[in-house]
């Protein structure tokens, strides 16, 4: 190459990255003053000012980074004001920039609504059906459903309307439309419905508080299809007797096509068992002699189980994990017969089940309790190699339960594992620091500026199906307790995945009322993670939460016990109010600290069950191991809240302060 051509290259490089840096920074100042132009547009849209909200949003530029945020936003203002013409032009081109994505259906179903109001019923259901078949999972399409249900309705299709009617309310019995829906409905020949369709029907009634109008759908149908959802209503109209009458002969159905999950037929026989009248093991016994002979048989069995002799109960358990392997209560029935082994020294017997475990079942909640277990059997046995080993497996792959947290003790050779350090302080309030979506999408890029904008109501009105999106918006409307619940529920769909610094794991374990909990966690020298993750378990940051007992707040105490903590309480709803709940929350604790000579699990144990009961238990259980003491609680409740409590500090621990 000779010298002209290779100084003509680099002219032309040079040109290149010349406007490539005009660009950019064209791009910088362009972004910048978008930026504020799009705030400013939010607030005037916040003040119902549509028309000068359009104005800002329509000065962005194209060549920013905002600008199909600002187009988005666009076309909601004209919405607003009612300009059909600019809505469908700016609706029409957001949904073809982001056609098969997350965020297209909302502009998909405006345009549909802009079609309807003009009577242009036509094209409407063009965009209906493309909300149908492209997003069938979507929100938007089972509304689509209604609206197309209407509109076969009206040009006398009575078979097209009957299918999205029932469509609509299959998947959305509770939804807006779904009065409207049946009563449509009632219009149509009842016997033209399958049976699947009339039990769709009964259940959007039941869900709408119409239990009548149930009852009535669902004694046409056969009694295999209906036993579950007329048990349902006779339990809110509170017939009890014909309530017991279906239940027994539900669970006596030895099979067809419209057996419930065995989870609904769980709860089902628990609510025959707590609301028959009977004495729980006659209901308990009841219940499996009608059982008897079919699938359902082994959860009466398990049930059963707890209210007869232990040889029995071991019997009953062994039948169910040896004969009905795949039931669902056959995991609890093997762990039930490895702990009594374990207790009785029949240690290889105990080892023997854990290995079946591990090669047939798997739970998350009971693998690392049986894993936890047998490592404890290795260390009795001098194999200490090996039981490090399952420790380690233990703690690494169910990082966030109970079993890790004692596993990570037992490694660390920590002398008194349950007392948490008092002089570490809680962060600042976190829950939703961080943007919880990391996808590298096109439509996700665009959620992710809608937060740098902070627009957090256009992210909602996509209604994307995503827990953690939807639990990030929940806490950012300051609806605590339901944000940690989708996340918490979204989390365990995940254990295996997600890695405590993922901003994920904030949002099931947030921090609220840091500076709360320091003052006062700090005055009684008492861990503030620890009373977190206490309020958490008690509440999931609910200030208004009162249990079936009367206990209230964020911590939930019982009136009684404020009063005993505070002889100056004269209104118990105080116990509502966040600074006063944790101040006699944590005082309380502290009250129990001293009873139980700081040994803050005794503590927690309390919290739950009261001290009289703590101290029966350890009165009965001289010497034993702390780990066999817990397990051991007679209380199943108490013994499950003491590692919910302590599952919840170590994952708080290990997200704010990396343990």
């Amino acid at each position: 190459m000779n010298n002209k051509k290779i100084f003509v290259l680099i002219f032309v490089l040079l040109c290149f990255c010349t406007v490539l840096f005009v660009l950019k920074l064209f791009w910088f100042f362009s972004d910048s003053e978008s930026d504020k132009i799009y705030k400013q547009g939010i607030e005037f849209y916040k003040k119902r000012d549509y028309q000068n909200a359009y104005y800002n949003f329509k000065k962005i530029s194209f060549l920013s980074s905002y600008s199909l945020p600002a187009l988005y936003r666009q076309a909601t203002c004209a919405w607003e004001l009612k300009d059909n013409k600019t809505a469908v032009k700016k609706y029409s081109k957001f949904a073809k920039i982001y056609k098969y994505t997350d965020v297209a259906p909302e502009a998909i179903w405006k345009l549909a609504l802009i079609e309807l109001d003009k009577n242009n019923k036509k094209k409407a259901s063009v965009y209906l059906n493309k909300l149908t078949e492209k997003y069938p999972e979507s929100d938007f399409a089972k509304a689509a459903a209604y609206q197309l249900g209407n509109i076969y309705l009206e040009e006398g299709k009575d078979k097209r309307a009957k299918e999205y009617f029932i469509e609509y309310i299959e998947y959305a019995p509770l939804g807006r439309y779904a009065l409207n829906v049946l009563n449509s409905i009632e219009a149509f020949d009842f016997a033209s419905f399958t049976t699947d369709e009339k039990v769709y029907i009964a259940n959007a009634y039941y869900e709408n508080g119409r239990y009548t109008k149930s009852l009535r759908v669902l004694d046409e149908l056969p009694f295999e299809a209906s036993w579950a959802l007329l048990v349902k209503n006779y339990d809110k109209l509170g017939d009890m007797d014909s309530l017991s009458r279906a239940i027994l002969k539900g669970v006596s159905v030895r099979r067809g096509e419209f057996v419930p999950e065995e989870k609904e037929i769980l709860d089902i026989m628990l609510l025959y068992i707590r609301k028959s009248g009977l004495p729980y093991k006659q209901a308990a016994y009841n219940l499996a002699m009608s059982a008897k002979n079919t699938k359902n048989y082994p959860l009466a069995l398990f049930l059963l189980s707890k209210y007869i002799d232990r040889d029995s109960q071991i019997k009953n358990y062994e039948k169910i994990y040896t004969d009905y392997p795949k039931s669902i209560v056959a995991p609890d029935a093997l762990w039930n017969v490895f702990w009594q082994n374990y207790k009785n020294g029949e240690f290889d017997e105990a080892l023997k089940l854990s290995k079946l475990y591990s090669s047939v079942y798997f739970d998350y909640n009971i693998q690392p309790k049986i894993m936890f277990w047998s490592a404890k059997i290795h260390l009795k046995e001098g194999k200490k190699k090996l039981a490090r080993s399952i420790l380690h497996n233990v703690a690494t792959n169910f990082p966030n339960s109970y079993y890790a947290f004692r596993a990570n003790a037992m490694l660390k050779a920590r002398k008194n594992p349950w007392h948490a350090d008092p002089n570490v302080r809680v962060k600042k309030d976190s829950a939703f620091s961080k943007f919880p979506m990391s996808k590298d999408t096109k439509e996700y890029r665009l959620l992710g500026k809608f937060v740098e904008l902070n627009d957090f109501e256009a992210v909602q009105n996509f209604k994307i199906d995503d827990k953690f999106l939807n639990s990030w918006l929940a806490a950012k409307n300051g609806r605590k307790s339901y944000s940690v619940l989708l996340a918490r529920d979204a989390l365990s769909a995940d254990n295996y995945e997600i890695s405590f610094s993922n901003p994920k794991y904030r949002l099931a374990y947030p921090i609220y009322y840091s500076a709360l909990i320091n003052k006062t966690a700090g005055k009684y020298g008492i861990n503030p993670y620890l009373m977190l993750a206490l309020m958490r378990e008690e509440s999931f940051f609910n200030t208004e939460a009162v249990s079936s007992t009367g206990a209230m707040g964020l911590m939930q105490i019982m009136p009684a016990t404020a009063r005993m903590m505070d002889s100056t309480l004269y209104d118990k709803n105080m116990l509502a109010v966040p600074e006063y709940n944790i101040a006699i929350g944590i005082r309380y604790f502290s009250h129990l600290m001293e009873i139980f000579n700081g040994n803050e699990a005794l503590c927690v144990l309390a919290y739950n069950s009261g001290p009289g009961s703590v101290k029966k238990w350890l009165s009965e259980n001289k010497n034993k191991d702390f780990d066999e003491f817990i397990e051991n609680v007679p209380f199943p409740e108490t013994a499950n809240y003491i590692k919910k409590v302590y599952t919840s500090y170590w994952v708080y621990m290990n997200i704010y302060e990396r343990m």
